[in-house]
């Protein structure tokens, strides 16, 4: 007894050991872990500000004019500001003497606290992944800049989740403060977000350009020692390095800024106005005296400056008020078009765009006849994204936000549909993500907002898979990791190994922690409908489980009992995650198989883990892309190599290089059997491969065309070789068109021990061709009625099923099959999807 005692302490050390371990050796854990200690300790204080501006690398734009603006009226002096920086520099170390002033960096310990309790959130850009915007805090993103270059998914190459935590944040956004109506909608719309932002947006102006507008030039130019009677130039250029390859960009500014000085004479001063990181080159080299210092605010520049040298920064839009002269300098307009891309037509800018620096120069010269010639585009500019822009924006900011004034002025975007939050499956080449594509190209977009949730990481397959879903589905991802105390982690990890049975796992189960990543993620977005399509994943089951949403399904796309059971290589493919993922169905209100006999399978098997499961298991079929299916399945293209005749399958342009995937042409004095599905154990790939050897001993003229990938590839391949039938059995593969191969074939045999539904199935009934099928969960309820054969699930019966098809065909007297009436069957289908999943009470 004590032996065993001992033993399962041995084995419980890991446990035990590896939250405490990672809390020491892993830095964002330990931050993750103290900003939820503080979320889960300390309530929100009412009188706190925070502000932070780019990431805490300065202390400018809105964040600082917003600060000065209330840290001097009366009626705010009882609050606490929290200004985020992580240097020190002249101006914040003067605000650091105010007694209700405290500085502090990101990711230090009073930042987390102040993150975690402030009422007040004030933000230029966005919080870390690890943010959570709490019940009671106030955020106020005011975003930094009237967007010319492209944004978020607009971008062009940019990767698809390459913007998550800009889209998060802004998902947490109480008040958008936006400078005019242009910037809100590419800001909102190219974070894929504009119609289910459920904040309000500010059209109100930007604070900072209140500086620039309320600022004296002579005052400003004395704080930067110049001289007032000489003409001052700002060169504001974008960044175009690599962190951690600075001086790419850095030592060319400076040529150039030295090169307008040498040009332009004794009666200019050049200033330039650099990127982060370009200053941080100039520091090191000592050579800052050239540069505007990093930490002094670029809207009160504007104000002392006379001519503006910018690319194609948005810092132009702010120095329109002011009516003086703009140059746009851009050696590398074309290759920067076309690498990132243009809201805006360069042609219409209010100022000449310069390809050399010497051109610059030349303008800057002639600064009179300029104005003239752009004054009309100048005009349309200031109409168009500048009728904000009177000194008065901080103002209105405050009474809104802090006041409570005027509210009724901002603006919603959201739609009144219902929304749908959909997590579809990892979007791999499978049978879930075809069916989560088909049903998101059946759901009416008039009612729903439909937003699919899914993580960040992935390969082409994914990729490429989501970039068919409907143009009408809105894309959030998942950035960072959960964040957790050491105690959760145990909760957590508990959870996982154990699921959630009996009363001891119900106390267990962190659902407060479940909760915080969920809100972290959707931020305010108020969804009606959850629903876990894909049904495999343990981690998206526990927090859609525990997600405040009135509705809640689940996808069976299997029989699960025998999913649980599935062993690949001699290990459980699924059995670790399926156990924590079967324990939460009893937080769902309804638990949907794929197809009739696959819902009686799973609540035979299951049922019982399901309260009340007689309401709540039902069944929606899966519906069948008909569209997709009659386009691709005539597309017969064939090439010929080495003399034989192949049907392509599959093709890929990439520049001028083609690539073509396919297989020997099934030929016309053959028969030749189809199968298409994931090579893994529950298809009974092997039991058909020695079923069709065994007929091929009655008829030699048939070959058999197996369509997939999975983990017995290797395994298949060799009872091919072993049986030598490498010329009469092929392994296609993944590829795109599998249909056009089904019609040119002459029947589709199904051999699977078990099925969700089979949606091949469907998809060859549209075909028309005869179907061959074990008569096993997820297929009965397929075919029964007329529409294939269903065989007994062995070896046996497989080959006497293919010999039987074989003479009939010789002779043609092939069975006729029922006409599959696929717009009846999804029309039906779709109905039940709306009945039981999207409805209050999801009567069936």
């Amino acid at each position: 007894m004590a032996n065993k005692i001992i033993k399962y302490f041995k084995r419980k050390i890991p446990f035990i050991k590896k939250p405490i371990n990672e809390y020491k050796t892993n830095e964002r854990f330990r931050i993750r872990s103290k900003y939820s200690k503080y979320l889960n300790k300390y309530i929100v204080r009412d009188n706190v500000i925070l502000y932070e501006s780019y990431h805490g690398k300065n202390f400018t734009g809105n964040p600082l004019t917003i600060f000065l603006k209330l840290s001097t009226l009366e009626e705010f002096q009882n609050y606490k500001h929290i200004i985020v920086v992580n240097e020190n520099n002249p101006l914040v170390e003067n605000f650091s003497k105010k007694p209700n002033v405290q500085i502090v960096s990101v990711d230090d310990d009073n930042y987390l606290k102040y993150l975690a309790t402030a009422k007040y959130l004030i933000n230029n850009t966005s919080f870390p992944y690890y943010f959570i915007k709490r019940e009671g805090q106030i955020y106020i993103n005011t975003w930094h800049g009237t967007p010319l270059k492209t944004l978020g998914i607009d971008i062009n190459n940019a990767g698809m989740a390459d913007h998550m935590n800009i889209q998060r944040n802004l998902l947490q956004t109480d008040f958008l403060i936006s400078p005019n109506k242009f910037t809100y909608e590419k800001l909102l719309s190219s974070h894929d977000i504009i119609n289910i932002f459920s904040g309000k947006i500010a059209d109100i102006g930007y604070p900072r350009v209140d500086s620039t507008i309320n600022s004296n030039r002579e005052e400003v130019l004395s704080k930067l020692g110049i001289q007032s009677d000489k003409k001052v130039i700002l060169y504001a250029p974008t960044w175009r390095g690599t962190v951690g390859n600075e001086s790419d960009t850095s030592q060319k500014l400076l040529n150039e800024v030295l090169q307008l000085k040498e040009r332009l004479g004794n009666d200019y001063i050049v200033l330039l106005k650099s990127h982060y990181f370009a200053y941080k080159y100039f520091e090191e080299k000592n050579l800052e005296d050239i540069c505007i210092p990093n930490w002094f605010d670029t809207n009160v520049i504007l104000a002392g400056i006379d001519i503006l040298i910018t690319d194609y920064s948005s810092i132009f839009f702010e120095f329109l008020p002011t009516e003086k002269t703009i140059i746009f300098y851009g050696d590398d307009i074309e290759q920067y078009a076309e690498e990132r891309g243009f809201y805006l037509n360069i042609d219409t800018l209010p100022g000449p765009l310069c390809k050399e620096i010497e051109a610059v120069a030349d303008n800057i010269l002639k600064e009179g006849l300029i104005k003239d010639i752009y004054l009309d585009k100048y005009q349309k500019y200031k109409q168009s994204f500048c009728y904000n822009d009177d000194g008065n924006a901080t103002d209105r900011l405050i009474d809104i936000i802090f006041r409570n004034k005027n509210k009724e002025n901002t603006i919603s975007v959201q739609t009144n549909k219902e929304k749908v939050l959909i997590y579809c499956g990892a979007f791999y080449n499978n049978g879930i993500t075809m069916s989560a594509l088909t049903l998101l190209d059946n759901i009416d977009y008039n009612k729903y907002e439909v937003v699919v949730i899914e993580n960040p990481k992935g390969t082409d397959e994914k990729w490429n898979n989501i970039r068919k879903a409907n143009k009408n589905v809105h894309f959030i991802y998942r950035p960072g990791v959960m964040n957790r105390t050491i105690f959760e982690s145990y909760r957590h990890q508990w959870t996982l190994n154990r699921g959630i049975s009996g009363k001891l796992m119900e106390m267990v189960v962190p659902k407060s922690l479940y909760k915080n990543e969920y809100r972290r993620i959707v931020g305010n977005t108020h969804f009606d409908y959850v629903i876990n399509f894909g049904g495999y994943n343990d981690f998206w089951s526990l927090l859609f489980a525990f997600s405040e949403v009135k509705r809640k399904t689940i996808y069976l796309h299997n029989d699960m009992k025998e999913e649980f059971n599935k062993k690949i290589g001699g290990k459980f493919k699924h059995k670790k995650h399926l156990k924590v993922i079967f324990s939460t169905y009893k937080y769902y209100d309804q638990i949907v198989s794929v197809a009739k006999s696959t819902h009686e399978t799973n609540f035979k098997n299951l049922g019982s883990l399901v309260p009340n499961a007689s309401k709540k298991m039902t069944y929606i079929n899966n519906l069948v892309n008909s569209k997709k299916v009659n386009n691709l399945k005539n597309r017969r293209e064939y090439i010929s190599y080495n003399g034989e005749n192949y049907i392509v399958l599959e093709q890929n342009k990439n520049g001028n290089v083609i690539r073509v995937k396919g297989t020997q042409s099934p030929g016309s004095t053959d028969i030749n059997l189809v199968t298409i599905g994931r090579l893994s154990p529950e298809k009974g790939h092997e039991k058909l491969i020695r079923a069709f050897y065994d007929a091929l001993e009655i008829d030699n003229k048939m070959k058999l065309y197996i369509v997939g990938e999975g983990p017995l590839k290797s395994k298949l391949i060799e009872i091919i070789n072993e049986l030598n039938l490498t010329k009469k059995v092929f392994l296609v593969g993944q590829v795109e068109n599998p249909f056009v191969l089904i019609k040119e074939s002459d029947c589709f045999i199904l051999s699977s021990n078990y099925e969700g539904q089979g949606l091949v199935l469907l998809e060859t009934m549209i075909i028309g061709k005869p179907i061959i099928a074990t008569d096993v969960t997820g297929v009965r309820s397929v075919l029964e009625g007329g529409y294939g054969q269903l065989i007994d699930n062995n070896e046996s019966a497989l080959r006497e099923s293919i010999i039987d098809f074989a003479r009939q065909y010789r002779k043609k007297e092939c069975p006729k099959q029922k006409r599959f009436d696929y717009k009846r069957y999804n029309k039906q289908a779709m109905e039940r999807f709306y009945k039981i999943v999207l409805s209050a009470d999801g009567d069936k």
